[in-house]
């Protein structure tokens, strides 16, 4: 595919100026960075390892360190997981690790935007399709870094590194950086290396399926009432295995879901580990999430459609039969129920849950901790504030404000008996 002329001269300038223009804001954070490594991690400061570029041409990236070197009795490292510190993981979550990078961008190695550089023993694994990743320069972020998130698997993030290749444009550039900001200021990982061991890409033919852990570190429930069935149905359906569930209800424990066993308490789970918050009441949900400190996985069904351009967050669980359109943004926490349907670039803000059978229209925004009930419908543009509750059937026409119960059709906000009024 021949370059566009904003490829072949524009984005190279582009990435120049840029660079030149944050180095007054970069190169401090640089040097507190570095000092901070040397005193936690220890020397080198730099990680450096050898990653395949345009046309498949191998340079060497450079970025901050994030690991120790700790190792066992005979002398070999130990795992990546036991060797990435909390400091570590605070680098990679911020992305401060990959600022050295911009050193690869100046050098012409890389741009700001492109397809994630990757190992060169891969070269020989990709089929053609695939290969044509390296058509455009590796970026420090890209389509797929921005839409992936914990969950992406090695043929979907090939797929959105062609289509990057196909798009390449200044408006897709901007946008991409624009979103990637914003991830790294909410924290929200975006970057392909934010995970202490990814599982290597040995061809399509033995496609692993999700790159957040290796295949061995599975997944705590937490909580053992009838959501977590569906839950814990949908994490083995993605081929997860669920170590345990944990309640808070003495009670359960010693027994079992869907043959789980279930312990607790909730706070027994050791941190760090992966985890999914099982439970429907949203505020629930957020106290757990912002209590715990866990690392949150995103969940979704094999039979759920999630178009490619859509964001899900972490900690997001979509069930079967859901449907999630382009450019529609799903937050952090947000339960997509069985066979609902988010429409062209709705937002769903975190800890939302969506029912079963709840079908929302173009360019909707739904506000954090709102239910909306079964079977609801919501007709296009229309802002739902935060901790609002649609009644079951019912249709939102017009715009809600936080705190409403809004029941009908069309829905309207429940009316407070004299009681309550006199209260």
């Amino acid at each position: 595919m021949k370059p566009s002329t904003y490829q072949q001269f524009a984005k190279r300038w582009l990435d120049v100026t840029l660079v030149a223009a944050a180095a007054p804001l970069v190169l401090p954070l640089l040097a507190v960075v570095a000092v901070l490594i040397r005193w936690k991690l220890g020397s080198p400061i730099l990680f450096r390892q050898r990653r395949t570029g345009l046309n498949g041409d191998v340079f060497e990236i450079i970025k901050f360190r994030t690991m120790t070197d700790d190792r066992q009795s005979d002398g070999t490292l130990r795992s990546d997981a036991e060797r990435l510190t909390r400091f570590g993981r605070f680098l990679r979550s911020t992305s401060l690790d990959e600022l050295p990078e911009l050193w690869n961008v100046l050098r012409g190695e890389m741009s700001l935007v492109g397809p994630r550089p990757l190992l060169p023993e891969y070269l020989d694994r990709y089929t053609p399709q695939q290969a044509r990743r390296h058509e455009v320069q590796p970026g420090l972020t890209g389509w797929a870094q921005v839409h992936g998130r914990n969950a992406i698997d090695w043929e979907t993030r090939f797929t959105l590194d062609v289509w990057y290749v196909d798009h390449c444009s200044l408006a897709i550039d901007c946008r991409i950086l624009l979103r990637t900001v914003l991830a790294v200021f909410t924290r929200r990982g975006i970057t392909a290396d934010n995970h202490a061991s990814c599982p290597p890409f040995m061809g399509t033919a033995s496609m692993l399926a999700t790159c957040t852990e290796a295949p061995s570190d599975g997944v705590y429930v937490i909580g053992a009432g009838g959501h977590a069935k569906v839950v814990i149905d949908t994490l083995q359906a993605a081929g997860r295995q669920v170590l345990a569930v944990f309640d808070d209800d003495p009670r359960r424990w010693g027994d079992s879901l869907l043959g789980v066993p279930i312990e607790g308490p909730i706070s027994a789970i050791p941190s760090e580990k992966q985890a999914v918050i099982a439970v429907g009441d949203n505020g629930t949900r957020r106290r757990l999430a912002e209590t715990l400190q866990l690392r949150w996985v995103t969940v979704i069904h094999p039979a759920a459609t999630v178009a490619a351009s859509a964001i899900v967050d972490e900690g997001a669980v979509i069930f079967a039969g859901a449907v999630v359109q382009p450019d529609a943004r799903i937050g952090r926490h947000v339960v997509i129920n069985t066979s609902a349907s988010i429409d062209h670039d709705c937002v769903i803000e975190p800890f939302a849950h969506v029912a079963p059978g709840c079908c929302l229209a173009g360019n909707v925004t739904v506000g954090s901790e709102t239910l909306l009930g079964i079977g609801s419908r919501v007709v296009p543009n229309v802002i739902i504030g935060e901790q609002v509750v649609v009644g079951a059937g019912g249709v939102v026409i017009r715009s809600v404000e936080s705190g409403h119960t809004v029941v009908g059709v069309p829905a309207e906000p429940m009316r407070q008996s004299n009681s309550k009024k006199a209260a």
